[in-house]
């Protein structure tokens, strides 16, 4: 992942957007992949390897990689993403901890508030069809007056979520179903100041909460893995990479009068 140098302010009464240009192919994806784990610390499967894991997941192959266009406030750990996935691309909406961003720590995050197991979320709030290897324009715009985001592909609203902050679930909004939260999370209205541009090849294979100190009986651990095909579904990586480009970032900053 890539970060812009500079942050951009949030009006107080108005949106700002990002957007650009992405293209993705991800060759190495698998289908179907059930992913396999062992509940416990990380390094656990590695430490002592399961007779029989007893955790497994259905993987879908935009999770196991994607391109990734990233609009993040550090302060309050809130995320939001365009995936792009060979012919699949969908828009996620999430809360980083505070064991993730540092805030509470960060001179620059002035008043910032812990963000632990009942505010953190992570959801894939709608996927759409594309074609792999053209090129897509992306774009993610967060309104203040209303604490929304809304998510735009090749001109098309594909997401608008409100009340930001609040998990998907627990706002009763349709989405995929991965990943339920933990907690009631909070509303982020006046909360967001200004967003950082990040792009970067990700995936999606670890579980929810991701070792997540505050919910020990959910850790799941997963062996890292190396390029080899054959580690498929016992292994974070096993070869299934994903090439992508990005180009003419444009940010846009309505203020409303």
């Amino acid at each position: 992942m890539e970060v812009s140098n500079d942050s951009f302010a949030v009006p107080s009464s108005g949106s700002v957007e990002f957007s650009s240009d992405m293209t993705a192919l991800t060759p190495g994806t698998i289908t179907p992949l059930t992913q396999l784990g062992i509940y416990g610390p990380s390094g656990t499967w590695t430490n002592a390897p399961p007779t029989t894991p007893d955790y497994q997941a259905n993987v879908l192959p935009r999770q196991q990689a994607g391109v990734v266009m990233n609009m993040v406030d550090f302060c309050t750990g809130q995320l939001f993403d365009w995936f792009l996935a060979g012919n699949t691309s969908f828009t996620l909406i999430d809360r980083l901890p505070t064991n993730v961003t540092g805030n509470t720590s960060n001179p620059y995050c002035p008043g910032a508030t812990y963000v632990g197991r009942e505010k953190m979320y992570t959801q894939i709030a709608a996927e759409v069809s594309v074609t792999a290897g053209v090129t897509h324009h992306v774009a993610i715009k967060y309104t203040s007056s209303e604490n929304s985001v809304s998510c735009y592909l090749d001109g098309k609203q594909v997401t608008k979520v409100k009340n930001v902050g609040i998990p998907l679930d627990k706002q009763g909004v349709k989405y995929t179903g991965i990943y339920p939260s933990l907690g009631a999370g909070e509303s982020l209205a006046g909360q967001i100041h200004s967003f950082s541009i990040g792009y970067g090849l990700f995936s999606l294979i670890d579980a929810f909460p991701y070792q997540h100190p505050e919910a020990p009986e959910l850790s799941v651990s997963i062996p890292v893995g190396s390029s080899n095909p054959a580690d498929a579904g016992r292994a974070r990586l096993f070869g299934q990479g994903a090439d992508g480009t990005w180009d003419n970032f444009v940010v846009t900053t309505i203020v409303d009068r």
